[in-house]
């Protein structure tokens, strides 16, 4: 009876749907690269935080080593810098995730609007299928009503 539905924008959708899911692994990559950098940033607050207490421990003591104190004071001097460098990459992986988040909001809604499109010509397909088979029950109950009557039908298919 009826033929098999084909999409005929389904390379298009095909293509859409791959842009989709490499922009969902950018997104997650930049996700991770984001976490890794907070983690980062976290190790060296708790380096910086360590450091800290020993410069409080040996401070406590009953003689100062000097030397120690202003290697030590460098050292935490380095550790704060690498901090503020750290959170400036994190603002910057932040904008950029933000950035790819809104390429894949915009690839997601490009593959929903051909979907849409497939899912209203699929329907459509179905629905000219279901008339099509309509017609055709129609015909036969038709022809099947004209015998029963007792008319003869010719080649056409009328009494």
């Amino acid at each position: 009876m009826g033929g098999r539905f084909k999409f005929r924008l389904e390379v298009v959708r095909r293509i859409r749907k791959e842009a989709q899911d490499a922009q969902r692994r950018v997104v997650g990559e930049a996700i991770r690269s984001l976490q890794d950098t907070q983690g980062r940033i976290a190790r060296l607050g708790e380096q910086l935080e360590g450091a800290t207490q020993d410069a409080r421990d040996v401070q406590s003591g009953r003689f100062l080593n000097m030397a120690w104190l202003r290697s030590h004071h460098l050292h935490q001097g380095y550790m704060r810098r690498h901090v503020v460098s750290a959170q400036a990459e994190l603002n910057g992986r932040r904008t950029r995730l933000d950035e790819e988040r809104a390429k894949l909001a915009e690839v997601t809604k490009r593959l929903k609007a051909i979907e849409k499109l497939r899912e209203r010509r699929k329907t459509q397909h179905d629905a000219g299928l279901r008339r099509r088979e309509q017609a055709d029950l129609d015909e036969a109950a038709l022809q099947t009503h004209r015998i029963r009557r007792g008319g003869v039908l010719d080649e056409g298919g009328v009494p």
